[in-house]
């Protein structure tokens, strides 16, 4: 059961499909890994055109900010 769920955690996310994980855009995504508050992509293909991020690290994201708005709302 365990490893089933590390498993499935470890996917990885293509870039394309991360929109449907953060709701933002490439654009923003840039802007928020440059300034430290996203997860960084990485290369999935040795010419580096193929990039995507490790599913465990965008659930994290989303636990993040879900725990930041709890506090600011004082919940």
């Amino acid at each position: 059961m365990i490893a089933r769920l590390i498993e499935h955690l470890n996917r990885i996310i293509r870039e394309r499909d991360v929109d449907a994980y953060c709701g933002l855009k490439r654009t923003q995504r840039a802007e928020l890994i440059r300034r430290g508050k996203f997860p960084k992509p990485f290369r999935i293909s040795d010419d580096g055109r193929a990039r995507g991020y490790l599913e465990s690290e965008l659930i994290e994201w989303q636990r993040a900010r879900v725990a930041e708005r709890d506090q600011e709302e004082g919940i």
